[in-house]
């Protein structure tokens, strides 16, 4: 291209054509030496990049042969120590085989004492038991007891009351035996005096019969005379019946049922009675000897356990002093009035059923003669 510039600027100029040809094998030439440095240097440079490589790679396998030296040390010492930890996991095992069965033992001999402690406790309890029942025994006894030792001081004094009738009866049948030898020694006096005198003696004798007739018909028509005084005043009064020669009252009219406190109805009925005896006996001879005799009667049943009576004979003999004692707080004297207990025995009707137990369940009063010492 630069022959055929030159050749438009001078047609007479001469330019040899193979130094267009030397020019460009040159450049030609020149591009390749600079490719090839080019190359020379970009190889250089990745050759020397991978020795600097290869360097750090044998430094980092001589660092790993270190490593795996030391690695080969440690599994060493591992596998020493993993023997080790192998022959104590074995006694631990053998130990934990012992425990275990040790253990199991422990388990046996505590399941035995276990049994044994609920074997025990069971006996336990079962001493409770029997501890709380003789407690409650020991209480009913001592309440028994108790019972039985008021009962001995009411029998005591009983029988020092009756002991003191039975001295006075003494002291009497031994005035009548006095009498009596009087009037033997009279007798035989008398028998030694003629038919005339024993005539006179039979006829004194008829006469003090006849005297004590009389005194007996007195003292039955003042007991009937008094009973239908009574009788009078107490007619219409459904809670009084009159059976024979008695007044009865039933017990559910003055008590309650297995009790000797009288109630505010039997209270108004036996206050009643009290003011109508203490009228007639304003009116009564001095000399009549009487007494009011009031009765206790039970039903058949027998007393429930736990109540404070041991039986039907003291609840009637209880139950019969509670009226004494109420009639003589309404004034009546106490030398008037006798209580007694019949219990179950003495029934006004021998049926078994509630109707017949209601009537035997009763108090009755009747007026009866005195005992006297003259």
């Amino acid at each position: 291209m630069l022959a055929l510039k030159y050749r438009n600027k001078s047609e007479n100029y001469t330019w040899p054509g193979f130094v267009d040809a030397l020019a460009s094998l040159l450049m030609v030439i020149i591009f390749v030496l600079m490719v090839f440095v080019i190359a020379q240097f970009y190889i250089s440079q990745k050759l020397s990049g991978k020795d600097k490589a290869i360097v750090e790679m044998e430094d980092r396998i001589i660092e790993l042969a270190d490593l795996l030296s030391i690695e080969k040390k440690v599994t060493a010492q591992l596998s020493i120590d993993l023997g080790t930890l192998e022959k104590r996991i074995k006694e631990q095992n053998f130990e934990l085989l012992e425990n275990q069965k040790k253990k199991n033992k422990n388990e046996h001999l505590l399941n035995t004492q276990k049994f044994e402690l609920n074997k025990l406790k069971n006996e336990l309890n079962n001493k409770n038991n029997d501890i709380v029942l003789l407690e409650k025994k020991l209480e009913e006894h001592l309440l028994n007891s108790k019972k039985q030792e008021k009962s001995f001081k009411e029998n005591e004094q009983k029988y020092l009351a009756s002991k003191e009738k039975i001295n006075i009866l003494i002291i009497s049948t031994k005035k009548l035996q006095n009498k009596i030898n009087q009037l033997k020694n009279l007798l035989s006096v008398y028998q030694a005096k003629d038919a005339k005198e024993n005539i006179k003696n039979l006829n004194i004798g008829k006469n003090l019969n006849s005297a004590l007739a009389r005194r007996v018909e007195e003292l039955q028509r003042f007991k009937s005379d008094f009973f239908g005084r009574v009788k009078e005043k107490l007619k219409n009064r459904p809670e009084i019946k009159i059976v024979g020669d008695r007044f009865v009252f039933q017990s559910e009219v003055l008590f309650e049922l297995g009790s000797i406190f009288i109630g505010e109805k039997g209270k108004t009925e036996l206050k009643r009675l009290a003011t109508i005896l203490l009228e007639i006996e304003k009116t009564l001879p001095k000399d009549i000897n009487w007494i009011l005799q009031i009765e206790g009667h039970t039903d058949n049943l027998p007393v429930k356990k736990g109540q404070e009576f041991l039986d039907n004979w003291e609840l009637s003999t209880e139950r019969a002093l509670s009226v004494l004692r109420y009639l003589i707080n309404q004034g009546l004297s106490p030398k008037k009035l006798s209580a007694s207990g019949y219990g179950s025995f003495q029934p006004l009707v021998n049926k078994n059923n509630d109707e017949s137990r209601s009537k035997n369940r009763r108090i009755e009063i009747k007026i009866t003669q005195k005992l006297s010492s003259d």
